[in-house]
């Protein structure tokens, strides 16, 4: 996987109509949807079409869109999906892509994030221009906010965030959801194959990989709402603790729209906890990005990646047990994906792997920690 610093050295100009359009979905996102709208407003490249894709909303959502001045003027447009699910807007917004401005490559934004400075969609756009034929899908850190009222589970989130960005930054990681670019072609293939549709993003990287495509760094952040984890209490813990259960059927069109800025019902994770959180979410780390990323690249990259940053050495370990996930998409397009997920928690390369993160966000939450008590 190659990093890429887009905002260094003598930025490209973009004057032909780029391969790339951007689609924005959306499902009772009145509350969020003026950041991103504003964040798009101030990108330096402006010649990018942006389709945002109405899911059934029934608050302002569209009204507030439809109201932009750049989709009066048909800079941007607006469209509608009916059928309730994250999965059918973006099928139906990327074959709209496709066929009517005819993008080789489609990124999305969630509503409820937004770029944390004006080069994400440059850096896209250099991204698929320099690729060379192999480019597969982009990922970028990710910047949460709205845990002010969960202050303990603040600062142990805040170390594992910490460890994440650390990964992105020097090892690799998975397209993020939350904003991230693929290839038209792959998506269609996706769309037309897959029999399960939840983490999509996730699958089609992997499917990416597995066709022997490359991701790519995008290094400007992605800032967003911290209700996808807390979408309602009962779902908090399993989101705290890796409940698979939880992760293969979650949608951020859920019924119960958490306001992250007013008290919750959301109990605070109890500090006698924060060990149980570090070690779940190690465990998330391995098994669906680190592990993954070293079973379905067709070279030795990411093995190598992870045996000179993390000291783990998984070559001899994934080999052999995981060989037949990147040869049978089954695995990224069925049901069959948690029997991967569950076939990588059981290899004894990932306890190695998963101890390790552990101890990262431990030493991360022990220096943050130690930093808040200081004096001055």
């Amino acid at each position: 996987m190659n990093t890429m610093n887009s905002t260094s050295g003598q930025a490209r100009k973009f004057h032909k109509a780029p391969d790339l359009a951007l689609v924005v979905p959306f499902h009772n996102e009145e509350r969020y949807l003026p950041s991103l709208i504003e964040s798009l407003r101030v990108q330096s490249v402006q010649n990018v079409p942006v389709v945002f894709i109405d899911n059934a909303s029934t608050d302002g959502s569209a009204a507030l869109v439809q109201r932009c001045q750049e989709v009066r003027t048909g800079k941007w447009t607006c469209i509608e999906e009916r059928k309730v699910g994250k999965v059918y807007a973006v099928k139906t917004a990327t074959a709209f892509c496709m066929e009517r401005r005819g993008a080789r490559y489609v990124g999305f934004l969630d509503a409820d994030s937004y770029c944390a400075d004006s080069n994400w969609v440059r850096n896209s756009l250099e991204i698929v221009d320099g690729a060379d034929g192999r480019f597969g899908y982009t990922y970028s850190p990710l910047v949460y906010f709205g845990f002010d009222e969960l202050p303990t589970f603040k600062s142990a989130y805040l170390a594992y965030e910490g460890v994440l960005r650390f990964l992105v930054e020097n090892v690799g990681w998975l397209a993020n959801g939350q904003g991230f670019v693929c290839s038209a072609d792959l998506l269609t293939r996706y769309f037309e194959s897959a029999q399960i549709t939840t983490e999509f993003d996730l699958r089609c990287s992997l499917l990416a990989l597995s066709d022997g495509r490359r991701g790519y760094l995008n290094p400007t952040p992605l800032v967003t709402s911290g209700r996808r984890i807390i979408v309602n209490a009962k779902n908090f813990a399993s989101w705290c603790f890796y409940n698979r259960e939880f992760y293969s059927k979650k949608d951020i069109n859920a019924e119960t729209k958490v306001d992250l800025n007013t008290p919750t019902p959301v109990e605070d994770l109890q500090p006698n906890m924060i060990g149980e959180f570090f070690r779940r979410r190690a465990m998330k780390i391995t098994c669906r990005h680190l592990i993954p990323l070293a079973v379905f690249d067709r070279s030795s990259f990411f093995c190598e990646k992870i045996r000179w940053i993390l000291g783990v050495d998984l070559t001899e370990e994934h080999n052999g047990p995981f060989r037949r996930f990147p040869e049978n998409t089954e695995f990224l397009l069925t049901d069959r994906f948690e029997a991967m997920i569950r076939a990588i928690e059981r290899n004894p390369a990932s306890a190695a792997l998963a101890n390790r993160m552990e101890d990262l966000m431990r030493e991360r939450y022990a220096c943050n920690t130690s930093l808040l008590m200081s004096p001055g």
